[in-house]
């Protein structure tokens, strides 16, 4: 029997507010050991953060939020891209708007030139998370807790028997939210490997442990050497779920997950600064 994992949330602190407005470095450093996580509300409410964002995606991603239907859609595709570049520009020191993307074979974005710097992105309606690593590649996502009239159908198909044994387990009133967080974590899972759901999301398996890191392992011809991977898997509110996977290779014998805030109503008296959490996550690859 699996044991139950505790609900992981992440405390975002007021004090030590960090600017992530300009050209100048404003991110913390990010060692070969860590991942950071960015939490993002989009659109981004604060007026100096959002000029910022809204200048920097280039002419496709413009176009590319141009073919959404609702205005609020667009708002937020454009501010997410222009969150992404001014985070993964601070990291590089390198002007944001200048970056330049490609799409791995199964659509997976990265950037041209890495610096040994990976990132991956996912959004949820209204708010995005953002994963950068250095060594290894990331893979992220964040997922509203919600009904699915399709659960079932999709546990039964999508979950592997270890895991739907384990969420057999759990008392029911948990068993909604705990889906999500598998589902999260096979996401990014896969999303780190590098092919998203071309995998058959059966051929990873997820364990979540007490507290916030995990692992996983995936089956079949397209695992790594070893097919283990490290999870982190957090709830920063009632409402949501997230999760960051990375390779467990042995190059990171600790993983550190530092977990980080953009704008939003509880930091709007400080103009949309980035904060550090109280503490930082830890667990072994």
């Amino acid at each position: 029997m699996h044991a139950s994992p505790a609900e992981a949330r992440f405390p975002v602190a007021p004090e030590r507010p960090t600017p992530l407005l300009g050209g100048g470095s404003s991110v913390p450093d990010l060692s070969g050991n860590e991942i950071h996580l960015w939490l993002c509300p989009l659109p981004v409410p604060d007026d100096d953060l959002r000029r910022t964002v809204e200048a920097l995606p280039d002419p496709a991603e413009r176009a590319r939020a141009a073919r959404l239907v609702f205005p609020v859609d667009r708002r937020r595709q454009i501010h997410g891209r222009g969150l992404l570049r001014l985070v993964l520009g601070n990291y590089l020191g390198r002007p944001p708007a200048s970056l330049a993307f490609v799409a791995n074979d199964y659509g997976k974005p990265e950037l041209c030139h890495t610096e040994g710097l990976y990132f991956n992105f996912s959004r949820c309606h209204d708010l995005a998370l953002i994963g950068v690593t250095r060594g290894l590649p990331v893979g992220v996502d964040i997922e509203r807790i919600r009904p699915l009239p399709d659960r079932d159908a999709l546990i039964a198909h999508c979950l592997s028997s270890v895991e739907r044994d384990w969420l057999a387990s759990r008392p029911a009133q948990q068993q909604e939210r705990d889906f999500f967080r598998l589902w999260a974590g096979k996401e990014a899972v896969l999303k780190s490997l590098g092919t998203g759901l071309a995998t058959a999301p059966e051929s990873v398996s997820v364990s979540l442990r007490k507290g916030a890191i995990g692992n996983a392992t995936v089956a079949g011809a397209v695992a790594r050497a070893g097919g283990r991977w490290t999870l982190f898997s957090a709830c920063p509110d009632a409402d949501h779920v997230i999760a960051a996977a990375i390779p467990a290779l042995t190059l990171i014998s600790r993983a550190q997950v530092r977990c980080f805030q953009v704008g939003g109503a509880s930091l709007a008296a400080s103009g949309g600064m980035l904060r550090q959490p109280t503490k930082t996550q830890e667990g072994s690859c």
